[in-house]
């Protein structure tokens, strides 16, 4: 079976001189891309990197990392994304969770990694060409975890416990999705794909490994036109975007942002979108200012890749309607069960089991593999999702919610438990509730409830940048005057809080303080 290098080698022969990738600043041609991969590469095995191991990459999104990102495979390793924008306690947990073989960094994640107090002995990357000369490596002290069988990447979600959990994905199950992707979206070499993505990620896989399947140039959104609606738009009328894949809060913050600005992206034609469910005015207003476009909406944990789609045939939706999540990909399964996993009734609610071509091989922590799978009656094991879904009466599944804690914002995943863990750790913080929120134009918002001092509460935002993710710090913290309220079972009403948190303002609620 082909690897996902075999790709970027190929395409790198046919289509040398076309265009790779582009980020606002370089532009590299896929020559160009293949020879600094091969350079990283080879740097990387002459430092005892190998097949199977685990190599973390940590820096800015840009050309240089969709070059770092194929040079780790090339040296048959699996690659391990960072998230540059994260606290580095949350990088050094993850690089401990995954012991990987090497570290790969540019200047800034280094400096971040030196100013964190750790041992690691910064070496350059040397003899790499172009845009990846400022990179650095360093070999851990500790052992790297013995060799996985077909790695291609590790990416890290948010865990209950606290812990990040690595899901492990295959050049297999890789593979499985660009199959379908190029085939479904119909790839060419004349495509420019907009990643607006991070590469920890797993909407990037498409941009990565599907553009380098076909020879379709990359249009990475730089940070600058990221986080305004005009420069945004701008940049993929300048990149000559012809497929665009982002997550659902995106294209809502396209159309509430910069709605007059959208037309004239006149060779658009295909718009993917997925990662929480889409509103009806919203998707009316995609519909009406891209005519020319498919639009499809993918569903998939990180776990699945993607694992059922969904396109738009109607040009409206009505107010009252929603966006199913499809059916499921070729070589992919999905079953509707009930708590004793047996199968429901075609309309029935029920928790979304999925198997197939595209599933992770599992996590890093066989713990964690153990408790995410379950077996049917007829002997079948299945990933078990967490999520709530039912047949709609054409056959396609929508989707109804969460069964826990577990929740989508602005396209990533977070769980509730986690950010939790994190603030009862702080000094002063006696107790503590997350709850998340329905709200228009980010999708959801996260209200943390915390029986502390008000001057320790004011404080937490900041605190917690230190331990977890942009993403997940809520964006409200209510400090309460006495202990959280409690239902019958004596324990904290998170019921309550929900519906208090859902409120505009708290400011009149007495025993609650708003300090953000």
């Amino acid at each position: 079976m082909n690897r996902l290098e075999d790709d970027l080698r190929t395409t790198a022969a046919r289509h040398g001189d076309r265009p790779a990738v582009f980020d606002g600043t370089t532009r590299l041609s896929y020559a160009e891309l293949a020879a600094t991969a091969e350079a990283i590469a080879q740097a990387l095995t002459a430092r005892g990197v190998a097949e199977g191991d685990c190599v973390v990459w940590h820096g800015a999104k840009n050309a240089a990392a969709v070059a770092v990102v194929h040079g780790i495979l090339l040296a048959k390793a699996g690659y391990v994304p960072v998230d540059p924008d994260g606290p580095i306690a949350r990088a050094r947990l993850i690089a401990d969770t995954c012991r990987p073989r090497a570290l790969v960094v540019d200047a800034a994640a280094r400096d971040q990694w030196a100013e964190a107090g750790t041992d690691l002995a910064w070496q350059p990357l040397s003899g790499v060409p172009g845009p990846a000369d400022a990179l650095w490596f360093a070999i851990p002290g500790t052992p790297p975890r013995p060799a996985l069988p077909d790695l291609a990447y590790v990416l890290h979600t948010s865990g209950s416990t606290g812990r990040p959990k690595g899901v492990v994905h295959t050049h297999r199950s890789a593979q499985a999705f660009v199959d379908w992707s190029v085939a479904e979206l119909e790839l060419t070499a004349d495509d420019v794909i907009v990643n607006s993505a991070p590469l920890h990620f797993d909407p990037s896989t498409l941009h990565l490994f599907g553009a380098a399947r076909v020879g379709a140039a990359v249009a990475l959104v730089p940070a600058t036109a990221a986080t305004f609606p005009a420069t945004y738009l701008q940049f993929c009328r300048e990149a000559g975007a012809t497929v665009l894949y982002a997550v659902t809060s995106t294209m809502a913050w396209l159309t509430r942002r910069g709605r007059e600005l959208m037309p004239g992206l006149d060779a658009l034609r295909a718009v993917v979108f997925g990662g929480e469910v889409m509103q009806p005015a919203d998707m009316n207003v995609l519909l009406d200012a891209w005519p020319r476009a498919r639009f499809l909406n993918v569903y998939g944990p990180t776990e699945s890749n993607v694992a059922t789609f969904h396109e738009l045939r109607t040009r409206e939706i009505p107010p009252e309607g929603g966006v199913p999540i499809g059916r499921p990909l070729p070589g992919t399964h999905v079953l509707v069960v009930d708590p004793g996993h047996s199968p429901v009734a075609p309309g029935k609610p029920g928790e979304l089991l999925v198997r197939g071509a595209t599933m992770m091989a599992g996590y890093l922590d066989p713990d964690d593999t153990a408790r995410a799978f379950v077996r049917t009656a007829d002997g079948l094991e299945w990933y078990a999702t967490g999520d709530h879904v039912r047949t709609d009466e054409t056959g396609e599944l929508e989707f109804i919610g969460r069964r826990d804690g577990q929740i989508k914002s602005r396209g990533f995943r977070v769980e509730l438990g986690e950010i939790e863990r994190h603030l009862r750790a702080i000094d002063g913080v006696r107790e503590c509730v997350v709850v998340a929120t329905p709200q228009p134009v980010v999708s959801t918002v996260i209200t943390a409830f915390v029986d502390a001092p008000e001057h320790v509460a004011r404080a937490l935002p900041q605190l917690l940048a230190d331990r977890v993710p942009h993403y997940m710090i809520p964006e409200r913290f209510i400090a309460v005057a006495g202990e959280l309220p409690r239902n019958a079972n004596g324990k904290a009403d998170r019921n309550r809080l929900a519906g208090l948190a859902a409120q505009p303002s708290l400011d009149d609620v007495a025993g609650f303080i708003p300090v953000r």
